[in-house]
């Protein structure tokens, strides 16, 4: 990125106002992204009120420090998963308060899926395929979420760094936890039963010891799937946990020959 671009960016506002800017430069569309604020406490409360719910420890919040560590550790993780081959977006330039990477083509898969295309169950598997390959690699993501994983050409890629799951949780756990925010932001949005589900789940489940702390987790949360199925008036955080709690229920029946 030449000197000319940083300056342009670094005068502008919008980054600044909004936290991120998609601009063009000598490098292609970028997307800056400035510091943002440390996680509020109403937010974390939250999230532990919903870890303690699914009695899921993998979903407890992750400290997101925000700021020039936030930043520092979004930097570290963005080059850990590319040097392990994990298709994330290149960072053209970090500064201050700031940094570049390359804006990917296409829409984020919750996007995709909220559409309803025809080929919906394709593109979940798609997204099941990247998670088992960032797995094989001995990588995790950060949110998982349908959200910020983005269908490109080239394949789907992952955004959205800013906390580091290892920092309070195992590899495994962070793993299980990958699983359970992509099944519980997707599953609700696709066409088809749990029975016409299941079959493409559980061929690319966690398999060996990574299934058992899988099914740990699982167990703890089976009691979800009796949760509302309708979005009104429950909300989506209602029915999104509903339905992926009912598909990993018949797959734990499954994997135990029940």
């Amino acid at each position: 990125m030449n000197p000319q671009d940083v300056e342009r960016i670094r005068a502008s506002g919008g980054w600044k106002r909004f936290r991120t800017e998609a601009m063009e430069t000598s490098e292609g569309p970028v997307v800056v992204k400035g510091q943002r604020r440390p996680r509020t406490v109403v937010a974390a409360w939250l999230l532990n009120l919903v870890a303690r719910l699914a009695r899921s420890p993998e979903m407890r919040p992750i400290p997101a420090p925000g700021g020039a560590q936030g930043q520092a550790i979004e930097l570290r993780r963005l080059q850990e998963l590319a040097a392990a081959g994990v298709q994330v977006p290149r960072v053209l330039h970090a500064d201050a308060g700031f940094f570049v990477m390359e804006r990917l083509p296409g829409q984020s898969l919750g996007e995709r899926l909220a559409a309803q295309p025809a080929d919906a169950r394709a593109l979940w598997e798609q997204g099941l395929r990247f998670l088992r390959d960032v797995h094989a690699r001995g990588q995790y993501l950060s949110q998982a979420s349908a959200r910020n994983l983005i269908v490109t050409p080239e394949g789907i890629a992952a955004i959205d760094f800013e906390d580091d799951p290892r920092e309070v949780l195992p590899l495994a756990a962070a793993q299980v936890r990958d699983w359970l925010l992509y099944l519980q932001s997707t599953v609700w949005l696709l066409p088809g039963s749990v029975d016409e589900l299941l079959p493409l789940w559980a061929r690319l489940a966690p398999a060996g010891a990574d299934a058992a702390a899988m099914l740990e987790s699982v167990e703890r949360m089976a009691w979800m799937r009796h949760l509302p199925r309708k979005r009104k008036p429950w909300g989506r955080d209602i029915v999104s946990a509903q339905a992926a709690a009912a598909l990993l229920h018949a797959w734990a029946r499954r994997w135990q020959g029940l």
